[in-house]
């Protein structure tokens, strides 16, 4: 289901020369979509987290999946570019990350959480992947409109595959244990069956991690957004400007389950807080900087250079999400996912909002190298902020919860 609702994003980073020359737009306008969709996948996923306690996941999903649906059949006819910016909004909150997240939260222990959403979360790169090489195939031979309606089609078939097919979890037996345990003093712990958003907006890890997902978000959806728009600045070709951004965003495939698979491993020896965060700082956010860093140096030397650069700077922004995204369950329960998860994307969504326009701006007005070393530099501050929370972890470890994992 994300990967569909995924591919609207780069099929849109891939048609921005088509739409700029529709409707008269220049380089850092046309980015304006990117930040809307970004926009309201980060408010729609917090009022999801709070509808989801209240409503079940089938009706939150049933109302996101049809806004969804509707503004992506909308778009192609739009006469203006401000209508379609509203519209990109509302596709927004069919990036259903908080709806998802929670179901399979709600099925997998700690230590098999991380790699549980890695897999999940992994299929945001496959649509990221192949909405970009769809959207360079299809849009020379039957334009951004038709490729837009072509997408949106195959996702409804896809939305009532996922409607008929995933049930509700029963409960999770190592909640029983953090129950009986209660008692265990932790600053980072709230009730594990306790459902009061209230409660978990109150923690702090929260908050910080929200900072380093915007950090990501900075990282991953700006380069998303304008990979595309950068290369065609090198003169290559639309099909190969393709086949780049669908290998940045296939590599996600392969490197969210792995990050999530690894944190799980650590978890067991580290603590959830700690295992996690140090995932996201190493094997993800430093890969992620390096391929930043390089990106503007290797592409001009042509497609083979660009293809392996694109890959490593692919590699590590996604792989932070199964152990970030893991982190509100482990450390607040399952029933906690959803607000938990909604607030961490709703802090997360400026970076996302951000990153499309200012840093095009930025090259425009310095060079695309600065704009790369800017999206590497997220990225290192991620990094950074996952060293001190995984720190401070280490200093209020909770038995309550590091003893469903020994």
């Amino acid at each position: 289901m994300l990967t569909l609702v995924y591919m609207s994003l780069t099929s849109w980073s891939v048609a921005v020369n088509e739409l700029a020359d529709n409707f008269g737009l220049s380089t850092v306008t046309v980015q304006l979509g990117s930040s809307a969709l970004i926009a309201g996948y980060a408010i729609g996923g917090f009022v999801q987290g709070r509808l989801l306690a209240r409503f079940g996941w089938r009706r939150v999903f049933t109302w996101v999946i049809l806004a969804f649906l509707l503004a992506s059949a909308l778009i192609p006819v739009a006469d203006n570019y401000a209508l379609i910016l509203i519209l990109r909004f509302v596709q927004g909150w069919g990036c259903m990350v908080t709806v998802t997240s929670a179901i399979v939260s709600s099925w997998f222990p700690m230590r098999e959480r991380g790699l549980a959403l890695g897999v999940l979360l992994g299929t945001i790169g496959l649509g990221s992947a192949f909405g970009g090489y769809v959207a360079g195939l299809l849009n020379p031979v039957i334009g951004w409109q038709n490729t837009f309606w072509t997408i949106t089609a195959v996702t409804v078939v896809g939305a009532i595959g996922f409607y008929v097919l995933v049930r509700q979890a029963p409960p999770l037996a190592e909640e029983s244990v953090q129950e009986t345990n209660a008692d265990s003093p932790s600053s980072l712990q709230a009730d594990p069956h306790s459902t009061e958003s209230s409660s978990v907006y109150r923690q702090p890890a929260l908050w910080i991690l929200g900072v380093i997902t915007l950090c990501c978000f900075f990282n991953v959806y700006g380069m998303y957004a304008y990979l595309a728009q950068y290369l065609f600045t090198l003169h290559y070709s639309s099909a190969a400007v393709g086949l780049a951004v669908f290998l940045n965003g296939f590599v996600a495939v392969v490197s969210t389950p792995v990050g999530g698979w690894i944190s799980d491993r650590l978890v067991v020896r580290m603590g959830a807080l700690r295992g996690r965060t140090f995932t996201n700082a190493w094997p993800a956010l430093a890969v992620a900087a390096v391929g930043c860093t390089l990106l503007p140096h290797l592409a001009p030397l042509g497609l083979g250079f660009t293809i392996g650069v694109v890959i490593v700077a692919g590699w590590g922004g996604p792989a932070t999400n199964g152990p970030g995204l893991s982190l509100p369950s482990d450390l607040f329960g399952s029933a906690a996912a959803g607000p938990g998860v909604g607030l961490v994307l709703l802090i997360a969504g400026a970076g996302g909002i951000i990153a499309p326009i200012f840093v095009p701006l930025l090259a425009q007005a310095t060079s695309w190298t600065v704009g790369w070393y800017v999206t590497a530099g997220a990225a290192v501050i991620g990094l950074l902020l996952n060293l001190v929370l995984g720190r401070q972890r280490a200093r209020t470890a909770s038995p309550a919860v590091t003893s469903a994992v020994s």
